[in-house]
């Protein structure tokens, strides 16, 4: 009896020292995925495909950036003319901005350029601060 009790603390311990070294989890580890798989097999899962993603050129992303900077220029431009000097009209610019804001959807593919959502926030932004700059700073003169 002392002995089977003694053998069994030995190998209690031997599993622990393997666990901790890393030893015996590749055995679980292939059985947990080998079970995955023929889950994902009797359910009919299949296997995400991801669409390649187009690289775009040196000259493709730096039109996709100056294209922006450029419209929000011309939209504070016309934003300023739009509105005057009449207050009453400042929400007209606001309109005048989200049409250059859309219109690059209609630019870009002249240029080659695909645009997915993230690249809507940039060119939002971008269209929006060079707007607000070059019309904050005409009505300043």
């Amino acid at each position: 009896m002392a002995k089977k009790s003694k053998k069994r603390k030995k190998d209690s311990r031997e599993k622990d020292w393997k666990d901790r070294e890393g030893r015996g989890k590749g055995k679980h580890k292939e059985r947990e995925e080998n079970d995955m798989k023929s889950e994902v097999e009797k359910i009919g899962i299949a296997k995400p495909t991801s669409e390649p993603v187009k690289e775009l050129t040196y000259q493709q992303e730096v039109i996709k950036t100056f294209l922006p900077l450029i419209f929000g220029v011309i939209a504070g431009i016309i934003s300023f003319f739009v509105t005057g000097d009449l207050r009453t009209r400042d929400p007209l610019s606001i309109v005048v901005l989200v049409l250059t804001i859309y219109i690059n959807k209609f630019i870009m593919p002249n240029f080659d350029i695909e645009l997915q959502g993230k690249d809507w926030a940039g060119i939002g932004f971008l269209t929006f601060t060079t707007w607000y700059i070059s019309w904050t700073l005409l009505l300043n003169i």
